[in-house]
């Protein structure tokens, strides 16, 4: 009877490889709406939705301390400070006394590239005539009256005025859209690696006899079929059929098996007298059991696919807790090309 191999059963990457090219296209269908949704998802709202371009001057000063700081702990302005500053209601009141500029939050910005003496102030305006009377404000308050109500600043000048400039969002459609599609590709490749891994699949005859230990015909094309059925069905006259699928049509099996052999040769004239009866699946009936029972052999028709192994496995426990030997095992609606291509990779035959 049977006993699975499930731990001494080999990780088979041929076969995983060659059923991923088999899904290729819903990978790649998969993939290109992962790339649509995300992508696209991307262009709607950083372009469609995104920022307009805005008008830029950026404004650098040059501080002199009270205390110069030359030692660590020292007291100095950093750039986090100079934004709390320049978005501080107080710093918005000094602009709008000097100059009647209305500042929001997203209009003025401020920061310290490398000398704690030489900070700079960005003007960004959706307008362009808004710039200047803003960044003249921006000038006149930090040279003078922020200078005053802070005592650790002695003096503060303008050294440098950049021209107004039309500055664009900095969005990347074609490097979102590419990142999409090889993440996208990624993981529905993950998704159909895992699937296939473990979907407990029957694909090749040889799964049958590595997992479950039964003896196998292979297929209606197997080059060995005849061969296979010679010895495991020599001496029988009458062989009961099942499988491990309801779906699966019995008729159509014996049928198949029966012009498989007429059309055989020599080699197959014992097996063509040999008697064919059908049990229904599930083997529920004791009519079922019985005919089974009687058979000289039988024959288990297995679909190829997908989750096909738990129902081979149900079947199985079944008809071992009923002590019905199982004579030789049919994989039914095989992927015959499937089967090619995994034998006439190198090493295939081996």
């Amino acid at each position: 009877m049977w006993e699975g191999n499930y731990m001494a059963e080999p990780f088979d990457l041929r076969l995983t490889v060659l059923r991923l090219f088999r899904s290729l296209r819903w990978i790649l269908l998969f993939s290109l709406l992962g790339t649509i949704l995300f992508g696209g998802g991307y262009y709607v709202k950083n372009v469609l939705l995104g920022e307009k371009p805005r008008y830029e001057q950026t404004i650098t000063c040059k501080l002199e301390y009270t205390n110069p700081p030359v030692q660590s702990g020292d007291y100095y302005i950093n750039d986090m400070t100079w934004n709390t500053y320049v978005d501080s209601d107080e710093f918005r009141a000094l602009l709008l006394s000097d100059g009647g500029a209305v500042v929001n939050a997203d209009q003025l910005s401020a920061r310290v590239a490398s000398d704690i003496h030489v900070p700079s102030f960005t003007v960004s305006c959706l307008e362009q005539d808004q710039v200047a009377p803003i960044s003249q404000a921006v000038q006149n308050v930090v040279t003078g009256a922020f200078v005053e109500i802070t005592p650790e600043l002695a003096a503060a000048q303008v050294i440098d005025v950049s021209d107004v400039t039309l500055v664009y969002p900095d969005v990347r459609p074609l490097r979102a859209l590419i990142l999409s599609a090889v993440l996208s590709c990624f993981f529905v490749v993950v998704i159909f690696l895992l699937r296939e891994i473990g979907a407990d699949s029957i694909w090749l005859p040889a799964t049958l006899r590595r997992r479950y230990g039964l003896p196998v015909l292979g297929t209606l094309q197997s080059a060995e079929f005849v061969q296979n059925a010679g010895h495991l069905c020599k001496g029988k006259k009458c062989l009961a059929v099942c499988s491990t699928e309801e779906k699966t049509d019995l008729q159509n099996v014996t049928k198949a098996l029966q012009e498989k052999l007429q059309n055989a040769g020599d080699e197959a004239d014992e097996l063509r007298e040999l008697e064919w009866k059908t049990a229904a699946t599930p083997i529920c009936e004791k009519r079922d059991l019985e005919l089974l029972r009687q058979a000289d052999g039988v024959l288990l028709a297995v679909p190829a696919g997908l989750h096909a192994g738990k129902p081979l496995e149900y079947l199985l426990e079944f008809l071992r807790t009923q002590e019905i030997a199982v004579m030789a095992v049919l994989l039914w609606e095989a992927d015959e090309k499937l089967i090619r291509s995994y034998y006439l990779l190198p090493g295939g035959r081996r």
